[in-house]
């Protein structure tokens, strides 16, 4: 699971860096905007794929990498404010942070103004758990459905956040779906049988601070 996430934020970086002059810009700022890209970059690697391995926290100099990478970000969209390459990265960064207020700002950008991606709506769907508001992180997650139908993970997400709502029933819907496009993925499985033991009554439902 982490190895395909890493691979797919490689990926996706790459598509960002290779795409990020998409947008008209004088002459005099395409260098400044490039410069602080690429020196973003180079210091956010890494630091997504630590919070996605479960580390408690960055650390001290992870910490400071990030905050450099969030202040390079930052001089992207103050001649881009609506480049959503970079508010996805700096989301990523906040996120790694644990700012998850600012991961969602951002990351809703970027939902907003890229409209085929369903990672930005499934990032932004995280984010908004983590901030306790299960609602919008539904929302969120049904989205990324939207925009990527054939995918088992997006449903498996979707279905524990229904499970969280409360939602028993569609959530059960949406796990099977899952069930039946991926049967041996392991989370899956540990999501089907949670769903399944709390709409049963058998399992307590668990809180959005408790999943993970």
């Amino acid at each position: 699971m982490t190895n395909k996430r890493t691979g797919a934020f490689i990926q996706l970086l790459y598509l960002m860096f290779n795409n990020r002059m998409e947008y008209e810009l004088p002459e005099d700022k395409i260098p400044i905007f490039n410069s602080n890209f690429e020196k973003g970059n180079e210091l956010a690697d890494g630091l997504t794929i630590i919070k996605g391995q479960g580390n408690p926290s960055l650390g001290f100099w992870n910490k400071r990498k990030a905050k450099k990478a969030i202040k390079h970000y930052s001089e992207c969209l103050a001649i881009i404010p609506n480049h959503w390459q970079t508010n996805w990265l700096i989301a990523k960064v906040y996120q790694a942070m644990s700012e998850n207020k600012k991961a969602l700002e951002h990351f809703e950008i970027a939902v907003k103004i890229e409209k085929i991606n369903p990672d930005l709506p499934r990032e932004a769907s995280i984010s908004a758990m983590d901030l306790g508001n299960v609602k919008l992180a539904a929302e969120y997650s049904q989205e990324a459905i939207n925009r990527e139908p054939n995918d088992a993970g997006l449903y498996c997400n979707h279905a524990v956040n229904l499970m969280v709502l409360g939602n028993d029933d569609e959530a059960k819907t949406y796990i099977e779906r899952a069930m039946e496009m991926k049967p041996s993925d392991e989370i899956n499985k540990n999501a089907y049988s949670l769903i399944n033991a709390v709409a049963a009554g058998k399992r307590k439902r668990p809180k959005f601070n408790e999943l993970n």
